[in-house]
């Protein structure tokens, strides 16, 4: 074997529903076509009794490819450990968000990792490919990537961005797709992920989309996409469609296109998506509802205009009345998001939100809430908490940090922004106010929310969250 791909797996591999890991297939496809042979292993979809050593030893790559997120980066880094326990012969290379963001803190600490892949992997890693197994080219050469040279760490120029995503494969032969459990919310039907297009012109503070890939939105045909529709459809008989955009209406042309497509070929799936609300009006969503959209999720964050502000959200109240009262009027489900923690917040700010989500609870098919806003290397959120001392002077993302909560509401691997102003004591207040408030309110409520549990696991979780609410205001 040439080369293995690895998808570690997630802190919540058994509790939420498991989606392919599409970037991983493109790149596996890329280099497939390019002549190598490649195989994808995605740990995600296998029990934690799971031989990696013994899988590694058997194929033998030339080179092993790892991915991941802030999330995950320690079980990235266990694969790389194993990778060169099997042999110190294995390349292996790191890729990814976290990757991208946090290149020299990896290679400076984590020797098992050999090269850094930042941003768009699929031709770094073809250049890759071609200089350990074939010595073709030199690794100066090879844009977007980090690397150790003579017992310094060398970050080579960037990758320019790829702006023919139609070029790219996305046949999913080299992943185990019945192993994937996705389903359509409120429907339950199996359903897989599409992406139609990459990068983010928004630049909201918590997130690092827009540093990762520039505020250059490209996008797919809408030809290409619905071809990967058709060919999910003919081959996983799958019953809806996931469009896994951060953001799918922020071209609406690029929207009508994939809606008279779908229309042409007389696929009529249900299917959902994110959105933002700057970025739709009425007669947008009347035309995908039609086109048959029936679920779409918007990021709100805060009802508090200076918070809005602050993180640079760029939208306003009214647009988010407005978007819940036009999906309500068209029978749109609605999940939205909110975030409590944010740079500067108070809890005069958090009664804000609180309120509004008070008053739009009947617009409200779904409240997703974050508790704490994690800090995730590149953004503006991680800036913000280094210049005020809100992490430790020796932080290392290579390594476990005090900053990073045990506790069971709160622990997700990654820093939370705890401000002198906002820490954990207002955290645990707002939690207490939404979710065991909002779950006593009535007994339809409670039936609600346990129908979403999805695993024993979740359900232990849930009911630890209540019984420590309980406990902390008694």
């Amino acid at each position: 074997m040439d080369i293995l791909l690895i998808n570690p797996k997630g802190l919540d591999a058994n509790t939420f529903d498991i989606m392919p890991p599409l970037g991983l297939a493109t790149i596996g496809c890329v280099l497939e076509k390019t002549g190598f042979s490649v195989c994808i292993l995605d740990l995600e979809v296998k029990s934690k009794k799971f031989d990696l050593y013994r899988y590694i030893k058997d194929i033998l790559p030339k080179i092993v490819g790892i991915s991941g997120t802030s999330r995950t980066r320690f079980e990235s880094f266990r694969i790389a450990r194993t990778a060169k326990q099997v042999s110190d012969k294995i390349v292996t290379g790191y890729g990814g968000c976290h990757a991208t963001f946090t290149a020299e803190d990896t290679l400076s600490h984590i020797r098992e990792i050999d090269y850094i892949v930042h941003g768009e992997g699929e031709l770094t890693m073809v250049e890759l490919a071609n200089f350990f197994i074939f010595n073709k080219g030199s690794v100066k050469d090879i844009k977007g990537i980090s690397y150790r040279m003579d017992g310094k760490i060398v970050r080579n120029p960037p990758r320019e961005r790829i702006q023919n995503l139609d070029s790219l494969p996305y046949s999913r032969h080299l992943l185990e797709m019945e192993a994937y459990n996705l389903k359509l919310d409120f429907l339950n039907l199996p359903a897989t992920s599409i992406m139609t297009a990459r990068g983010c012109p928004f630049n909201c503070s918590f997130c690092s989309a827009s540093v990762m890939f520039g505020t250059n939105y490209t996008m797919r045909s809408a030809k290409n996409v619905v071809d990967e529709i058709q060919y999910c459809i003919e081959n996983f008989k799958i019953k809806g469609i996931k469009f896994f955009d951060s953001t799918l209406t922020i071209n609406k042309a690029h929207v009508l296109s994939l809606l008279e497509e779908l229309k042409k070929r007389n696929i009529d799936l249900p299917w959902e998506c994110e959105i933002r609300v700057d970025t739709v009006d009425r007669s947008l969503l009347e035309a995908m509802k039609r086109g048959g959209c029936y679920y779409v999720g918007l990021g709100v964050e805060s009802a508090s205009e200076p918070v809005l502000k602050t993180i640079d959200k760029g939208i306003s109240l009214e647009q988010v009345s407005n978007v819940l009262k036009w999906c309500t009027e068209l029978d749109l489900e609605t999940k939205a998001f909110f975030s409590f923690g944010h740079i500067s917040e108070t809890w005069q700010d958090t009664e804000k939100t609180l309120a509004f989500i008070d008053r739009h609870r009947n617009e409200i098919s779904s409240l997703a809430k974050g508790y704490g806003i994690r800090i995730y290397p590149g953004t503006q959120v991680e800036r913000y908490a280094i210049e005020n001392g809100l992490l430790p002077k020796d932080f290392s993302w290579s390594r476990p940090s005090k900053n990073i909560v045990e506790d069971v509401v709160f622990n997700a691997g990654v820093p939370i922004l705890l401000q002198p102003s906002y820490g954990l004591k207002e955290l645990r207040s707002c939690l207490y106010r939404l979710e065991l408030k909002g779950n006593v309110d009535s007994i339809r409520s409670i039936i609600r929310n346990l129908r979403k549990i999805k695993s024993f696991r979740e359900l232990l979780l849930k009911l630890s969250i209540v019984v420590k609410l309980a406990v902390s205001k008694h």
